[in-house]
């Protein structure tokens, strides 16, 4: 049975001392990474891009997808990418993502099928300085639905502008019809012949007049 008087005896170092000999192998370390630092450059680029995407949740099949994203890093950016797919049983497809006028944002357009119901997607983006960053992740992408579009139905319109105006020259032929009917009855009965001269019967003279209204 070897006692404690035994094991000092053939391991000479207490645990005090290790732990002394610990703090001092930390303490260095820790001052050759501050020295160090001090002489990285300044340019020396070692935070990565931020990504600020929106997802839309919902979005019709069979028309074009917008994905945009807002990417700030303090030094450049040199690519942004997005990597798309209709299920999980497809691959991912690379779709570059363009800047716009605002040089933050930067934009893409999918194509979709009709019968697609949805789009799984995650955005990828480099600095510079070789950082990476994704939003979504290959396997924890993130997902818009697509929705069936709504059929458009046909608009019937009916115009009645012909009959309207069929049935007012009608009115107005019956008028001009009827003037001309009270005048040959008003020359009738003064009576007068051919040279002017009244006949003297004072008489009612008979006058019809067949007017025939205009099929609709």
């Amino acid at each position: 049975m070897i006692n404690n008087n035994q094991l000092q005896g053939r391991f000479p170092l207490s645990s005090r001392r290790l732990s002394v000999w610990g703090f001092v192998v930390l303490f260095a370390l820790q001052q050759f990474a501050v020295v160090h630092a001090q002489y990285l450059s300044p340019d020396l680029d070692i935070d990565p891009p931020v990504i600020d995407h929106e997802a839309l949740e919902i979005g019709v099949a069979g028309e074009s997808q917008l994905f945009s994203a807002q990417i700030i890093d303090d030094k450049g950016i040199e690519y942004v990418d997005m990597y798309y797919r209709a299920s999980a049983n497809n691959d991912y497809l690379k779709a570059p993502m363009a800047a716009t006028s605002d040089s933050d944002r930067y934009t893409v357009t999918v194509p979709t099928e009709l019968g697609q119901a949805r789009i799984e997607y995650y955005i990828e983006a480099a600095d510079t300085g070789g950082n990476r960053v994704l939003k979504g992740f290959p396997f924890f992408p993130l997902v818009r639905n697509l929705e069936v579009p709504v059929p458009v139905q046909p608009t019937i319109t009916t115009s009645t502008s012909v009959e309207e105006s069929g049935g007012g020259q009608s009115k107005l032929l019956y008028v001009l019809l009827g003037a001309l009917a009270v005048g040959l009855l008003v020359s009738a009965s003064s009576g007068g012949d051919g040279n002017g001269n009244g006949t003297g019967t004072g008489g009612d003279v008979p006058l019809t007049i067949n007017i025939t209204s205009p099929a609709n």
